[in-house]
């Protein structure tokens, strides 16, 4: 990751724009020294990051140069937007009058420039000595990486969300959900460890026409790690009256639920709480829900059987399993083989290794997912599929599989990298739109330019390869173009 960043920045310094204002400026050669020696470091990075290395001095390396190549983006940035040039309409000697005024108002952001690149160039010096001290060697020389597109065309996910394995679980969800022996509002729960898909799950449920006929009203709210009473109260609220304007929602909690609890009487409602992760999450809103005896009922998802448990101690939370081989096998042949037939005999050959990935991710969807994702970009061959196999070095049969998103990461062609990395700055389950999303990326200068493209479709395709790549995290986008 620290690679690609550098990469990045040693990228952006070099574009032929940037290089104009400087050399107007004659401070060209000051910046393009730091930038040589950005370019020398990237190969001890690619070096590190192969490595994964876990020495914390050797981490905290790395971070020294993530943060000073940060440092230099913002150094350039500032000083383009200051010495912003603007068209000159005049000619002649009054031009130039103009031009040498303008350049003379310009010279303490240049000052400023030459003294933050000389402490730049003071400290590149520091980090590399420590480098030396913290044994981080080079594997050879850093060299350029094409672009790579997508080697298959890429496959748009639908809105259905993936299924396998889900079937049995989904159909005793909305039997307790439907069942009218209990009139009262029943809160059932879905537990288990990340990854298992209880969000996938409580997609189906939700939107099963059995469902949809039994509630008149169906909500769905995401709480997460991130959750802030006062703005979910506003959401599921905005849910009841789309109509209402929630800028204009009382500010204050005890006013928000008396008007969700007003708002939902006489209401036969379901509601879906997705990943609450503490106790008192439900205790700030589930006392807004009226139980008016109708059979009205909540839906959570948590990964804690303790929380789940603790919503509503008369309802037994349901465990959400591992796959078994069988399913995980399905799954991981249909993320890595998209449309192809698995009684296909071509594929036969690739049964044994996928046997191994399978028993690797441990019947975890979130791993077979990732896995599949970045098979699907491979040739579909055994010596291939045997390579990323070796590279991964996961542990507890796939039931942490922090590793395997990581081998993931570090095989996306560069270019995706920091458009990948991008989703980052977004807070948790927050929605993102892909025409927004694809003009972020162009105006922070991740998109190369292509012949016969425009940046916005080569953007598009970006996306496309990463969702082909990354369907597990499309919950956290709304993919609409």
């Amino acid at each position: 990751m620290a690679e690609c960043i550098v990469k990045f920045v040693v990228g952006k310094l070099a574009d032929a724009a940037v290089q104009e204002v400087l050399r107007l400026y004659s401070v060209d050669a000051q910046v393009e020294t730091v930038s040589r020696e950005l370019g020398r470091m990237q190969a001890f990075l690619k070096d590190a990051d192969k490595k994964q290395i876990t020495n914390e001095r050797q981490k905290h390396w790395l971070k020294e140069v993530t943060d000073l190549a940060y440092s230099i983006e913002d150094v350039i940035d500032t000083f383009l937007l200051e010495v912003q040039q603007k068209p000159q309409k005049s000619t002649g000697m009054m031009g130039k009058i103009k031009r040498m005024i303008k350049n003379a108002k310009n010279l303490p952001a240049v000052r400023n420039l030459v003294d933050e690149i000389s402490q730049i160039q003071a400290k590149l010096k520091e980090i590399e000595q420590s480098r030396l001290r913290y044994g981080i060697n080079n594997l050879g020389e850093a060299g350029t990486e094409e672009i790579q597109l997508p080697i298959r065309p890429p496959v748009l996910p639908n809105n259905d969300p993936e299924v396998i394995g889900l079937n049995k679980d989904r159909d005793h969800i909305i039997k307790e959900l439907l069942n009218e022996s209990t009139k009262r509002c029943v809160v059932v729960s879905i537990s288990g460890t990340g990854g298992l898909g209880k969000t996938t799950l409580a997609q189906k449920v939700y939107n099963s026409n059995d469902v949809k006929q039994r509630f008149g009203l169906r909500i769905w709210v995401v709480i997460s790690q991130n959750f802030q009473q006062i703005d979910t109260l506003g959401k599921i609220i905005k849910q009841v009256d789309p109509s209402i304007d929630q800028s204009k929602l009382p500010k204050d909690k005890g006013d928000l639920l008396t008007m969700l609890d007003e708002s939902l009487r006489g209401k036969k409602y379901l509601i879906v709480l997705d990943d609450i992760w503490k106790d008192d999450q439900w205790t700030q809103i589930g006392a807004a829900f009226p139980d008016e005896n109708n059979g009205s009922r909540v839906l959570i998802t948590t990964r804690f059987y303790d929380v789940a448990k603790g919503v509503d101690p008369t309802c037994e939370p349901y465990k959400l399993e591992y796959l078994t081989n069988q399913l995980s096998f399905e799954l991981l042949f249909k993320k890595a083989l998209p449309n192809h037939d698995p009684n296909n005999s071509a594929f036969h050959g690739l049964s044994e290794i996928m046997n191994q990935f399978v028993h690797k991710c441990g019947g975890l969807p979130l791993a077979l997912v990732v896995v599949g994702g970045l098979l699907s970009k491979k040739p579909c061959n055994y010596n291939a599929w045997s390579k990323v196999l070796k590279t991964m070095s996961w542990h507890d049969d796939g039931k942490q599989c922090s590793e395997i998103i990581g081998t993931s990461f570090e095989d996306l062609p560069f270019a995706l990298k920091p458009c990948f990395m991008y989703f980052a700055a977004f807070p948790e389950d927050y929605s993102i739109k892909a025409e927004e999303l694809i003009q972020m990326w162009v105006a922070e200068g991740f998109i190369p330019q292509e012949d016969k493209r425009t940046l916005e479709e080569t953007a598009e395709s970006f996306l496309e390869d990463l969702v082909q790549r990354y369907q597990l995290f499309l919950h956290l986008m709304l993919y609409t173009f």
